[in-house]
């Protein structure tokens, strides 16, 4: 491995903390709210605003830290992101009552969500536009990691009490603060992140870029705003049944299936290990070849198949089960890696955090509403909410497919169609 190839990987995996932060978050947020509502004493309307809480402070986080960061700077807005999540993270886990648990959620959400268009801006204007792929699709690896690690520790702390909730969130504060000290504290760090920039911004450039045009007019021109439209559809509807299952595996199949927590809790561990060797093994090979949306398409059959399958037998707990795991790991060919790479791939360097917190920030508000009807549903019919799952990844499938016209139609540079 060469210098560059090797300083791509180092940045890549300290920006890709974001990710690991935004996902674990929103996990122990869902481990710890009935240890919450224990101590704090509030009722299950709470429980419900206080899950949505996260995800809207996460999206309207993502929407500003995008345009703050094309404004003044990714690397100083990345830097304060990330020591802000460490403030949140510490705030909730030392809250004394509900009134300070909610700052806390509020400042960590925002931040987490903040860092997450920021980190993927600092890698792609850092990385070589051929490796894209396998670089952008890494943060995923980290996602992945923030799920399983964050359940697993969950697991080991369950015994303590709110002294275990505590150190969940201890221990989110701790790794924000380490990322952030190795950025701000290390010379070679910033010497590293600095010559990367230099050397791709001399490689690739657009006219758009050459002349940085406005945010505002570059969403008035169709090659770029009609991309967008795909784009949101695209990550929409691959996040409806990706946050379903995300938040609501164990409800379904502890209160639905009638199967115990630890059974749904394993069950959700070991699918998610298995996607992250799918990813691992199959996407990061593929991302930068002419075999991209292959590997996309063939995620999308197998996951809405996994789907129509589960509905059709009721949501049975051994078929979904088995078909939960098909679309784990088959989730992981397409999706969020590809959203990630689109989003840096269709746009101008100087606006691409504010596109992807934009599109970040509009996706995680449909789905979080969504999310507060997906209980009734649930409840009220499983192979109902089943088979709205299926029609929201055709509709994704539909949203890609135009995506891949539009960069046919102009030329965009892609190792599927155009090369420069």
């Amino acid at each position: 491995m060469d210098k560059k190839v090797k300083s791509e990987w180092l940045l890549s995996a300290n920006a890709s903390i974001a990710s690991y932060l935004d996902a674990s978050l929103l996990v122990c947020t869902g481990i710890v709210l009935a240890t919450w509502q224990v101590r704090f004493g509030f009722n299950t309307w709470w429980v419900g605003a206080i899950s949505t809480l996260v995800t809207i402070s996460v999206a309207l986080g993502s929407l500003l830290g995008g345009y703050l960061s094309d404004r003044f700077g990714r690397i100083w807005v990345f830097n304060i992101d990330i020591f802000f999540t460490f403030l949140g993270t510490i705030i909730v886990a030392l809250a004394p009552n509900l009134n300070v648990l909610l700052i806390g959620i509020i400042i960590a959400g925002m931040a987490s969500g903040a860092d997450l268009p920021t980190s993927l801006a600092v890698i792609s204007e850092r990385t070589d536009p051929k490796r894209y792929g396998k670089v952008i699709a890494s943060t995923e690896i980290f996602w992945i990691a923030g799920i399983v690690l964050s359940q697993g520790l969950g697991f080991m702390t369950a015994g303590l009490g709110y002294l275990g909730t505590q150190l969940l969130f201890i221990w989110l504060g701790s790794v924000a603060l380490i990322t952030w000290a190795v950025r701000v504290f290390s010379p070679k760090f910033h010497m590293m992140e600095k010559e990367m920039a230099i050397e791709v911004s001399t490689s690739v450039v657009t006219e758009e870029e050459i002349t940085k045009v406005p945010l505002r007019k570059i969403l008035s021109m169709p090659r770029y705003s009609v991309p967008m439209l795909g784009l949101i559809g695209f990550y929409l509807f691959w996040n409806i049944p990706a946050n379903t299952w995300g938040s609501f595996l164990n409800y379904f199949l502890v209160t639905i299936d009638g199967r115990s927590q630890q059974f749904a809790t394993l069950t959700g561990f070991f699918a998610n290990i298995l996607g992250a060797i799918v990813l691992y093994g199959i996407n990061m090979k593929f991302a930068d070849t002419k075999y991209r949306y292959v590997m996309m398409r063939v995620g999308l059959v197998l996951c809405t198949l996994s789907f129509i399958i589960s509905a059709i037998s009721g949501g049975v707990w051994l078929i979904f089960t088995i078909a939960y795991f098909v679309y784990c790991m088959a989730n992981m060919l397409h999706g969020e890696s590809i959203y990630k790479i689109w989003s840096q791939q269709l746009y101008p360097v100087n606006v691409r955090a504010s596109v992807t917190g934009i599109t970040y920030a509009i996706v995680r508000a449909v789905t979080a509403v969504f999310a507060f009807v997906t209980p009734v549903i649930m409840s009220k019919s499983p192979s109902m909410l089943i088979w709205i799952l299926v029609v929201s990844l055709v509709v994704c499938w539909l949203c890609g497919e135009s995506v891949i016209h539009i960069i046919k139609k102009y030329k965009i540079d892609d190792p599927v169609y155009n090369t420069k």
